[in-house]
């Protein structure tokens, strides 16, 4: 076998194996090759021959392991018929899963809610009793003042739970993310084990 057709057929051997930079590269390595045998006296076919042939070069080249090219699937009609017929079943099942993850965000977000109105109302109702406690002069100072007091601790009350509610939502928010990734994950997770 000659150079050129040794160079070709390695070509051939190597195309759908690898990539198109490798293969040139192989090829300049293997023609440069030949070429340094000669120019130690051998002749083109001898020097050829020397290197064995093209197919046992690329499975040397390559290794053992073949590359699995993967061909996408078509989507058959009948599958589009199944998934249409079967929606009632599917359709509810995927629907009480969202629900079911609703629920969960709702629940988990109810104690932040809940303190955060708890302190909303709390500065809003302390400062309305701190600046309203005067008016109850009238009618005695006691009643000022237990008014007073009532406005601030109601303040403190909601300085503290609207604090509380920030501490809280900033973990929340993170198991949220978590909650409504996990779906994707899995998703994700299953399609890797399919592809297997």
């Amino acid at each position: 076998m000659d150079r050129i057709t040794f160079i070709k057929s390695l070509a051939a051997e190597l195309a759908y194996k690898t990539k198109p930079s490798e293969i040139h590269h192989l090829i300049d390595y293997y023609d440069e090759m030949i070429q340094d045998l000669m120019e130690d006296g051998l002749s083109e076919v001898e020097a050829v021959a020397k290197l064995g042939t093209p197919k046992n070069i690329a499975q040397s080249t390559l290794g053992a392991e073949e590359i699995v090219v993967q061909v996408p699937r078509r989507f058959h009609p009948l599958l589009l018929l199944i998934i249409f017929l079967g929606f009632p079943l599917w359709g509810s099942l995927l629907l009480a899963a969202l629900l079911l993850m609703l629920s969960g965000l709702i629940v988990m977000w109810c104690l932040p809610f809940s303190t955060g109105i708890v302190g909303i109302t709390g500065l809003i109702g302390g400062i309305a009793s701190v600046i309203l406690s005067p008016m109850l002069l009238s009618q005695g100072l006691h009643f000022s003042i237990t008014q007073l007091g009532l406005g601030v601790i109601m303040f403190g009350i909601g300085i503290i739970c609207i604090t509380f509610t920030y501490m809280l939502s900033k973990p929340i928010m993170g198991w949220t993310q978590q909650f409504i990734y996990f779906p994707k994950a899995l998703y994700k997770s299953l399609r890797k084990q399919v592809t297997r």
